[in-house]
């Protein structure tokens, strides 16, 4: 996927972006978005937003990530 943008200023991140900066798949992110357990979710309107600080923090101390 190419970016428009430099993703190094960006504040919050498309799930597609959060996935390519993270490794993580773009059904576990979304899986993880539905668990509440996971505050790093910006809603506007009906778009679905990640919180870019909230989720690198959540990916810092996180030793197992639970998407069921």
């Amino acid at each position: 996927m190419e970016t428009k943008y430099d993703l190094n200023h960006k504040m919050t991140l498309s799930v597609e972006e959060a996935s390519l900066l993270s490794g993580i798949g773009i059904n576990t992110i979304y899986r993880m978005m539905k668990n509440p357990q996971y505050d790093f979710v910006l809603w506007i309107g009906k778009r679905r937003r990640i919180k870019r600080e909230a989720f690198e923090k959540m990916i810092r101390n996180t030793q197992f990530i639970d998407v069921e």
